[in-house]
């Protein structure tokens, strides 16, 4: 009796489940501060635009709880909780440690294309006046290839969360560094694109103590972090 042929099926692929997808959704909400800080989560408000029940919702809700996103009140309300000056220049910190040896991993392995792309948004005269939120974004996008092609997915996840953090607090970039922060971007881009680890490593390390610099001088903290 011949075998009988067996047909194998493709692998089913993941998909996202109502709690992962109201988790990336309500953070991506809450990144981009179309939920502010203190902001009031309405769990019914919530689970309608999402079209999902409350279950979900609030195993999402739980999940940024534990995470620190979100604070529960005595009274059971839960808001965004808000990120100090403090906070940003302690995250800031933890950048300045180990987002320098982030680029120095990354050198070499981010693709020329995706270097030039980011170059041409930063170098990009449109985008020059200071304030414009495009020119912040594309320097966001050059910490975002050194976190994804770092070849370290501990220290990616930790920086990525320390940024997000950053991103979310009151606080607001510091006024007025607008060509210096390009300035600082471009070198970065160029040490990596040249495939220099040691130049990326020293310019991701000055360009971060400068922002720590200009949050100090702008908000008159004291560091106590040194450097």
């Amino acid at each position: 009796m011949a075998n009988s042929e067996i047909i194998y099926s493709e692998p089913a692929q993941p998909v996202a489940t109502a709690t992962e997808r109201a988790y990336s959704t309500v953070l991506g909400w809450i990144e981009t501060r179309q939920i502010g800080a203190g902001s009031v989560l309405d769990e019914r408000r919530l689970s309608n635009a999402l079209n999902i029940s409350r279950t979900p919702l609030r195993n999402a809700l739980n999940r940024l709880l534990g995470e620190g996103y979100l604070v529960r009140l005595v009274n059971g309300t839960t808001i965004v909780r808000e990120i100090d000056v403090g906070e940003v220049l302690e995250l800031l910190y933890v950048r300045r440690i180990l987002e320098p040896e982030a680029a120095a991993l990354a050198t070499g392995r981010i693709p020329p294309a995706l270097l030039q792309k980011v170059r041409a948004a930063i170098m990009d005269p449109a985008l020059a006046t200071d304030g414009r939120i495009e020119t912040w974004h594309a320097g966001d996008e050059m910490h975002d290839l050194v976190c994804e092609y770092c070849s370290n997915r501990s220290l990616s996840a930790i920086l990525k969360d320390a940024r997000r953090r950053i991103r979310i607090s009151n606080v607001e970039r510091v006024p007025g560094r607008n060509a210096e922060a390009s300035s600082e971007h471009l070198a970065i881009v160029d040490a990596l694109a040249a495939g220099d680890p040691d130049q990326a490593r020293e310019f991701m390390r000055k360009h971060l103590e400068n922002i720590a610099e200009g949050f100090l001088a702008a908000f008159g903290v004291r560091n106590e972090h040194g450097g």
